[in-house]
């Protein structure tokens, strides 16, 4: 699915109270990844990480711990987590889901899991 960074983080946040900043970013740092934390407007707790690397556009997302081997494992498009913990967090390569209504599944649960 092509999407754009600012089109995948406005598709995250429909519906719900979110913000976004950017709290991993050093500007000093060799590495040049900028990170968008999807944060619960109130709680302020992260339930997505949006970037780019190598040209390609992913997303960080909590999941039920007991899903993630079968998720990594049947679907292509789901990475371990690269950013937190790979007990509870997956990644999605957005360039390989399959449609928005899965990606909206994904988001919603982890949105629900960070609550």
């Amino acid at each position: 699915m092509e999407m754009t960074k600012e089109a995948l983080i406005a598709f995250s946040s429909e519906g719900q109270k979110v913000s976004v900043d950017e709290p991993f970013n050093a500007p000093g740092r060799r590495n040049r990844i900028v990170f968008d934390a999807l944060r619960h407007a109130a709680s302020k707790k992260i339930f997505g990480l949006a970037y780019e690397k190598n040209e390609t556009l992913y997303l960080d997302l909590k999941c039920n711990p007991a899903s993630i081997d079968e998720l990594i494992n049947t679907m292509p498009y789901i990475l371990p987590g690269q950013h937190f913990t790979k007990q509870h967090w997956i990644t999605l390569d957005i360039s390989r889901v399959p449609s928005k209504e899965v990606l909206r599944k994904l988001v919603e649960a982890s949105f629900k899991l960070t609550d």
